[in-house]
């Protein structure tokens, strides 16, 4: 159990606490609700479940789904639909996603609309989703292997962060995570990126400030813009070539998760940007040399450059057909609604093949 103290960041209709079991007990137990029912996967259920059921008075009912991208379906979630329907759940009962980015897309999702809408908490147990996923409400599932296509922005009841969770996590899943926390260095300032360099993912023993402070990066930004009309569109550096390869990459069996694709597709948008001229050749080489210096080269992911341009036609931050991108002007400095054309993602493309 972690012995460090809890902290709070205050959010406009929920909070996010830090190392609060005691807050994590008394928001369930405290609470007039029906019935308390605990989305996992096939992983959490083994590593994570257990640490919950001792901090929790409460039975708990739990519906398991199968761990991955590839079951965040609208398939999943009738199924999740149907099992909250005969474990007798009602407006009054509340839900627990215990799991990564696809247990809480996913698991908020069929929460955010059975019988239109019961209470959800987020306890994320990946690095990815206590930085990421957990934070700002957006809650869905991929179609035809398009990334989160069907969804809607609700923000839960609260969200519990819990940095022991990680511990269990496998080499993959931590650095999937923390690409999520060099997206938002590169898009906030510079002394987060410098701290951000100096940290080794597998040398790293405890990272509850590192976390912490990731979190409060991608909270101020989703507070001010909690819909994605404006800023929170920063949040997507690096996201509209990287969603498109992990999209392409869900078809092999092999996939990349979903951090592994966007490093490769940090390092494609700032080569955009440096095609633009928005960016410096040394700020160019400086991001991708501190990417590849950490995660396994792909070039095998980005080898069918026509199967993954046409992914981008669909991504969520488009108009009238023009694919937008989230480009950087320097470190910390993201430029949103950025035209590119399908040369420039070659190109990009290209460049990340040859490094």
């Amino acid at each position: 159990m972690s012995l460090l103290p809890a902290q709070k960041i205050n959010c406009t209709d929920y909070s996010i606490y830090f190392n609060d079991w005691k807050q994590l007990s008394f928001s369930i137990s405290n609470a007039d609700y029906s019935k308390i029912i605990c989305i996992v996967d096939d992983n959490t259920q083994q590593h994570c479940l257990p640490i919950l059921q001792q901090k929790i008075d409460r039975p708990i009912s739990i519906i398991m789904i199968k761990a991955g991208e590839k079951s965040k379906t609208i398939d999943t979630c009738t199924k999740i639909w149907k099992e909250m329907m005969l474990l007798g759940a009602d407006r009054h009962s509340l839900v627990l996603t215990l799991g990564g980015g696809v247990v809480g897309d996913m698991g908020g999702f069929c929460a955010a609309t059975y019988m239109r809408g019961i209470d959800f908490l987020h306890i994320p147990t990946t690095l990815l989703s206590q930085v990421d996923s957990s934070v700002g409400g957006k809650l869905g599932v991929d179609l035809n292997s398009y990334k989160n296509i069907v969804g809607l922005i609700k923000n839960p009841n609260a969200v519990f962060i819990f940095p022991e969770y990680i511990q269990s996590l496998p080499n993959r899943e931590l650095f999937s995570g923390f690409a999520e926390m060099i997206k938002h260095a590169l898009i906030s300032n510079v002394e987060l990126w410098t701290e951000i360099k100096s940290i080794n993912p597998l040398e790293r023993k405890e990272w509850s400030e590192d976390i912490f402070k990731s979190v409060l990066v991608k909270n101020s930004i989703t507070e001010e813009d909690p819909m994605e009309r404006s800023i929170r569109k920063k949040l997507n550096f690096g996201h509209t070539l990287g969603h498109a390869i992990e999209s392409e990459n869900l078809k092999g069996s092999y996939p990349l998760l979903h951090g592994e694709a966007i490093a490769i597709g940090m390092i494609c948008e700032c080569h955009i940007s440096y095609q633009k001229g928005l960016l410096e050749e040394n700020i160019l080489h400086e991001i991708t040399s501190t990417i590849l210096d950490l995660y396994d080269r792909h070039p095998e992911a980005v080898e069918d450059i026509d199967a993954i341009i046409p992914h981008t036609r669909y991504d969520k931050k488009n108009r009238d057909g023009i694919v937008k991108c989230t480009l950087l002007n320097n470190i910390g400095v993201a430029l949103i609604n950025q035209k590119i054309e399908e040369e420039e993602m070659r190109a990009a493309l290209e460049y990340y093949k040859e490094v």
